[in-house]
């Protein structure tokens, strides 16, 4: 969930991609044919590092089916550090490096890198294979109606709670409430001063959480909408102001904004430090709760719901997110890439075992199982609550942003920091950023 660098492309890299490549054979005929076929060598680029990803599990599977083709994984950061590995995708493109596969965190960087025509479409292959894209994923990636890419991992996100807490506070593991209960919740379980203080909850600077309650809105749950509706001024991201500025400013039950930004905290340590009794996340948190090499896992976690801005809102409606895999509009070999990309985005981030999948066929509590698993200490994971919370989200809809959209967030962000550090009032930050944002979306037109 770390954001993307600045694009750094350059229109001497592209080169387009001729679509029709040949009859592909359905996939289940795929390593039936698989022997005969010639040797290819694909360069992959990703950001999930071998900790995250376990590519060491995935390749051998792959050979299984694939012999012929020959996969150089190129793991763009040790740290899963999306804004390192994309400056180096970058440079590589530019450089006029072999491409074949490139795999992307967020939506804001595969729209910018589509426009780039960095990804060539994949709609032919997908017609040819007969695959009908909705019945088979979870989240569209479709821009422009053509498909650049299939979706990877399934990020939704919850509420991860110590459960040594909530019981020391006589506090219940919600299974639904809303934002108004979970800054209750925040208060009873703060306690103390000074540097020993326990916070009831942590708030880290991205975006996710200065729009909170935006996120509620199952369609248009981003500050711009696809077509360039600018979506500001509106209760939702009121509320998601409030909140914020309520836990940080005024209950004082999260760190402020000004310590996250000055004395560069960090979520992990808060809340695996026993610092934050709870905090809003993502499913990327599962193994960690149970346990890894850095972070040992000295407390059981509990999952609640992601909160609701409204009572009436549907319970389990939550922020969602996927990883973007796509064919370099420049590979030699399109068909074999569009070959591994289908075949990682199905059964290969189930062969991994440790992520959640956006594959419709994947068993959701067969890879819950998996995720617990991984961690040096699963029994800290309760599992009850987070089957419960997993099976009952609501992904809001996952619609590609338009290109400018990282510079609007940019904008929107900066206003929003003055209203947190107290520089300015809330309708005043209200009108400040739908100004902002407005003049980037009218700069793009």
């Amino acid at each position: 969930m770390k954001k993307t660098s600045a694009l750094l492309l350059t229109g001497a890299m592209m080169a387009s991609l001729l679509a029709g490549c040949g009859e592909k054979p359905k996939e289940e005929q795929a390593a039936a044919g698989a022997g005969n076929a010639k040797q290819v060598n694909l360069k992959v680029y990703t950001w999930l590092s071998e900790e995250t990803a376990h590519w060491s599990k995935i390749m051998p599977e792959f050979n299984k089916d694939y012999p012929n083709i020959k996969v150089d994984v190129n793991i763009l950061s040790s740290k899963d550090d999306a804004h390192e590995a994309m400056k180096k995708l970058d440079l590589a493109a530019a450089s006029g490096q072999q491409m074949d596969v490139i795999m992307l965190n967020d939506s804001t960087g595969y729209t910018q890198r589509v426009n780039a025509g960095m990804l060539a479409p994949l709609d032919d292959f997908l017609k040819t294979d007969g695959i009908d894209y909705d019945s088979e994923y979870k989240a569209t990636t479709q821009i422009n109606g053509k498909y650049y890419a299939l979706p990877g991992r399934l990020l939704t996100w919850f509420v991860m709670l110590n459960k040594q807490k909530l019981d020391e506070a006589g506090l219940a593991v919600p299974k639904e409430w809303t934002w108004d209960e979970f800054m209750d919740y925040s208060k009873k379980l703060t306690k103390g001063e000074g540097p020993s203080k326990q916070y009831g909850t942590y708030f880290h600077n991205w975006m996710q959480y200065i729009t909170l309650a935006m996120v509620n809105n199952p369609e248009n749950n981003r500050i711009v909408t696809a077509d360039g509706k600018v979506e500001i001024n509106n209760d939702r991201i009121r509320k998601s102001l409030q909140i914020a500025n309520q836990v940080q400013n005024v209950d004082k039950t999260a760190h402020s904004y000004a310590d996250v930004i000055s004395q560069k905290l960090t979520y992990r340590n808060e809340y695996f430090g026993g610092k934050a009794a709870i905090i809003p996340t993502g499913n990327w948190m599962i193994t960690e709760a149970a346990g890894s090499e850095t972070i040992p896992a000295k407390f059981v976690s509990v999952f609640a719901p992601y909160p609701k801005f409204s009572k009436d809102d549907p319970n389990g409606q939550t922020l969602a997110t996927i990883d973007y895999i796509g064919v370099a509009a420049s590979s030699k070999n399109p068909k074999e890439a569009y070959e591994f990309t289908r075949w990682f985005t199905t059964k290969g981030i189930l062969a991994s075992e440790a992520m959640i999948s956006s594959w419709t066929k994947a068993d959701l509590n067969k890879m819950i199982d998996g995720l617990i698993k991984t961690g040096k200490n699963p029994e800290m994971v309760d599992k009850a609550s987070l089957e419960y919370v997993m099976n009952s989200a609501k992904p809001v809809k996952i619609v590609a942003p338009p290109a400018y959209i990282s510079d609007a967030e940019k904008r929107y962000t900066s206003e929003v920091e003055k209203f947190l550090l107290d520089k300015v009032d809330l309708e005043t930050t209200i009108k400040n950023a739908e100004k902002a944002v407005t003049d980037v979306v009218n700069t793009n037109k």
